[in-house]
């Protein structure tokens, strides 16, 4: 197993555990208030942070998968021959935006570490290292992706998920992957 499988098996694990600390802290949340009378001020704020960061883990293993918003009617529009440079396109554009994650993200991690939360007084920077952080796995990612469309192979294909108009069984959507050599977006 490679080492960019391993990551995004963690990032993804990562992910839905702070999926599942956001759920216990709102409904902690809840209790207390609306059952003992005690507002626990810090768990708003403890949610929202970790939604954001949880976003960014997410989008990370997202590019791993590319698993992102799709365009499928510009493979059915494009011809054969050109979805290659589509791949292209496409992954040059993600690893533009992860460039821009990671520069901006640095600049503004840099700007707010000496704010605090108003409510746990955290760092703000430890909030905003995220962004650079997910940005540059992304980045690692994408040139991943891109060694192997230069290699001759195809994107990760998401299947018709993508194709609300699809209604394809398991056999025939295991036969359809093996005969589509195109990909989408």
């Amino acid at each position: 197993m490679r080492i960019t499988n391993l990551l995004k098996l963690g990032l993804q694990w990562t992910a839905a555990l702070m999926l599942l600390a956001i759920v216990l802290i709102v409904l902690s949340n809840v209790f207390f208030r609306y059952f003992l009378h005690i507002g626990l001020g810090w768990t708003e704020e403890a949610a929202r942070f970790l939604l954001i960061a949880m976003t960014f883990v997410a989008a990370a293993a997202a590019v791993k998968e590319w698993g992102h918003f799709q365009l499928l009617i510009v493979t059915n529009w494009v011809p054969t021959r050109w979805h290659r440079l589509v791949q292209l396109f496409s992954i040059f554009v993600v690893l533009v935006m992860s460039v821009i994650l990671v520069r901006y993200g640095i600049a503004i991690t840099q700007v707010s570490w000496s704010q605090t939360s108003p409510t746990m007084e955290w760092s703000m920077g430890y909030l905003y290292s995220i962004v650079p952080i997910s940005g540059g796995l992304m980045f690692v990612f994408a040139l991943e992706h891109l060694v192997a469309v230069l290699r001759g192979r195809s994107l990760p294909w998401q299947g018709n998920a993508h194709d609300p108009h699809a209604i394809v069984h398991a056999s025939a959507a295991d036969d359809a992957q093996e005969q589509r050599p195109e990909q989408w977006l």
